[in-house]
């Protein structure tokens, strides 16, 4: 069943959501696909994520759609009048974003891609409107 966080990642998908954790424990993989992406630098024994509402949520305080969510009172941004906002910009296609990593001097693989199915939020929930609309 599908389990979107507030801004539309799958958190049923995600390595780092504690439940999957704890039934196969992928976060070394996990956090060096992340690794590639920027600056930061994750520690597999310590990320994981309890999800949006909880404690332990790995995006807290770095999430834009988490505060705007809870504040219009939804579920997550699907349900949103306003989306798509200024939260879900304009996404890089594959050839931009492989030719980024490229540049960078990044081996992106794909597995690297695989790993990173489950966060993209903006996929997810232009998918989910588009499935709102032909319900409605």
């Amino acid at each position: 069943m599908e389990f979107f966080s507030r801004c539309g990642n799958r958190c049923d998908l995600c390595l780092i959501y504690r439940p999957n954790v704890e039934k196969e424990d992928r976060r070394a993989e996990t956090c060096a696909t992340w690794d590639k992406l920027g600056p930061e630098k994750y520690d597999p024994k310590t990320v994981i994520c309890d999800g949006c509402l909880a404690e332990v949520c790995f995006t807290v305080g770095a999430c834009e759609a988490r505060p705007c969510v809870l504040n219009r009172g939804l579920k997550h941004c699907g349900y949103c009048p306003d989306y798509p906002c200024a939260i879900f910009p304009a996404e890089p296609n594959a050839e931009e974003f492989y030719a980024e990593m490229k540049q960078r001097g990044v081996h992106w693989t794909a597995e690297d891609d695989a790993m990173m199915a489950p966060y993209n939020p903006k996929s997810f929930m232009d998918a989910f409107r588009k499935n709102q609309e032909e319900a409605n």
